[in-house]
């Protein structure tokens, strides 16, 4: 079977009607445009070419094989231009993978206008607080909050994720408000047992890091429960700006402690490879990355309207 290379050559020979314009063209040189021929006319067992000093003409063999491999040639060209297409045009389906409570509020909606922007593009978002194993479970691209542990994943960070203690105006009407840390101990906090530590909040603020020892009667792993049960009155808790931004907004939750927030962490981006990344994966990164750079839209809503934030 006749190489690509070698039909290019016959083609080029043929265009040019010369083997030193063809060489020219193909940035070879011509004894090495004659080896290519001559190799080509071995391998098929006819002459495709005849030369002469002042000319070259093609054989009736020559005609024949010039013209049909005319199409095979330009098949193989229209295939690697929809191959460099596919490549430089998001397509196909994006699986992803995002916590729960952040999925259902930011991601969803920020998928729909990445849906518009690309119509070849699908998406398979699945909603789990749980770790994804990326690789073994074939998914293209993870976002995950908080902080990240030691991984051969690619990560990308995205914004800041801010956590702040929050109570409804309610309750600290009836129990009082904290003036420091140390005065917590005294308070109903409402915990998050996804913390490695539920019942020790680690406070970042003027002095530096502050451990708190909590008691507490309700402990949940849905930050939403603990949000709806802080607005209802039953205590102290953890909020991330991502999440409680509207309580804060309409007065049903206040900021507690405002010189205090909890370790910073943030939200990230992770796709197993650099190496080799996906036109969808790549445009999908670079898209959260252009719309929740910092500071996100939820904490522009409370910026000047919530203390700590501007």
């Amino acid at each position: 079977m006749a190489e690509t290379l070698e039909l290019e050559v016959f083609h080029c020979v043929v265009k040019h009607s010369s083997y030193a314009k063809a060489a020219e063209e193909l940035s070879l040189s011509p004894s090495g445009v004659s080896r290519i021929i001559s190799r080509l006319e071995e391998r098929l067992g006819a002459r495709l070419v005849q030369r002469t000093t002042r000319k070259l003409s093609l054989t009736e063999a020559g005609v024949a094989f010039h013209a049909r491999t005319a199409q095979v040639l330009a098949d193989l060209a229209e295939a690697e231009s929809e191959v460099r297409e596919a490549t430089l045009r998001p397509r196909g389906t994006l699986r992803v993978t995002a916590p729960v409570v952040f999925g259902q509020l930011h991601v969803a909606q920020l998928f729909e206008q990445l849906l518009n922007k690309y119509p070849e593009l699908s998406i398979d978002l699945s909603l789990t607080d749980r770790f994804v194993d990326l690789i073994n479970e074939g998914v293209d691209l993870a976002i995950r909050v908080g902080s990240l542990s030691d991984s051969q994943l690619v990560a990308r960070r995205l914004c800041t994720n801010h956590r702040i203690l929050v109570a409804s105006p309610a309750y600290l009407e009836r129990h009082g408000t904290p003036r420091e840390p140390s005065d917590l101990g005294r308070h109903e906090c409402l915990v998050f047992t996804g913390f490695a530590r539920p019942r020790e909040w680690r406070l970042v603020g003027p002095a530096g890091l502050v451990n708190v020892s909590l008691n507490s009667r309700v402990a949940t792993n849905n930050p939403l429960v603990l949000t709806d049960s802080a607005r209802r009155g039953l205590g102290i808790t953890i909020g991330a700006t991502l999440s409680i931004a509207p309580a804060l907004l309409s007065g049903e939750l206040v900021r507690v402690l405002p010189d205090y927030e909890f370790e910073a962490s943030a939200i990230f981006a992770l796709f197993p490879s650099a190496r080799q990344l996906s036109t969808k994966v790549r445009a999908a990164v670079d898209f959260l990355a252009q719309n929740l750079e910092d500071p996100p839209s939820w904490d522009r809503s409370i910026l000047g309207r919530v203390p700590g934030f501007g």
